[in-house]
C-alpha cells in the first residue's frame, strides 16, 4: 500500500513538472502558419486598425494561457487533496493498529 502512495506522489509531481510544458507544445503544434494568420486589410484602412486586432488576439492568447494555467493547477491542488486524504487514513490506521497493540500487552 505505501508504494502506491509514493506512486502517487510521484505521479503528481511530474504533473506538476510537466504538465505545463505539455499544454504549450500543443498550442504550439496547433499554431497557423504566419501566410495563413495574416489578416488581410484593405488599403485604406489604417494601420491602427491592424494594431487594435493583434492587441485583441494578444490578450485571447494570453486569457487562453491563463485558462490552461488555472486548470493545471486545479488538478495539482486536487491532486495533493486525494494525498492528504490518504495519508490521514494511513495515520488513523497506524493509530489503530497502536491501539490493538497496547490492548494485547
Amino acid at each position: 500500500p505505501l508504494f502506491l502512495y509514493f506512486f502517487d506522489i510521484c505521479w503528481l509531481l511530474s504533473l506538476f513538472f510537466f504538465l505545463p510544458f505539455s499544454s504549450e507544445y500543443y498550442k504550439m503544434s496547433r499554431k497557423i502558419p504566419a501566410a495563413a494568420s495574416s489578416i488581410p486589410t484593405p488599403s485604406s484602412s489604417p494601420a491602427g486598425g491592424q494594431r487594435s486586432i493583434q492587441s485583441m488576439l494578444q490578450q485571447e492568447k494570453e486569457k487562453e494561457k491563463e485558462k490552461g494555467m488555472e486548470a493545471t493547477l486545479q488538478t495539482i491542488v486536487q491532486g495533493i487533496q486525494t494525498i492528504q486524504m490518504k495519508i490521514d487514513n494511513i495515520e488513523k490506521r497506524m493509530e489503530n493498529i497502536e491501539k490493538r497493540t497496547e490492548e494485547t500487552d
